[in-house]
């Protein structure tokens, strides 16, 4: 019997693109924040662009992971 061979796996590295904070602002500004999903997505990106925190990472935080240091948060 032969055997069957899968595709060779290729694994390209490459940078991930930040934000510059002009791009980073406007992307903030651009979200409605007058209703309440407004709010929590604008929130959410808030988080991932000013700590470089990936989706999974901040939908499964809890208000028991915030905390504060002195006057920082």
């Amino acid at each position: 019997m032969p055997t069957v061979r899968g595709p060779k796996h290729v694994v390209k590295t490459g940078k991930t693109s930040v934000l510059t904070a002009d791009e980073a602002r406007l992307l903030l500004n651009a979200i409605d924040t007058s209703t309440l999903t407004g709010l929590r997505d604008r929130a959410l990106i808030g988080v991932m662009d000013y700590t470089f925190t990936s989706v999974n990472a901040v939908i499964s935080m809890t208000v028991k992971d915030y905390f504060t240091q002195g006057r920082r948060g």
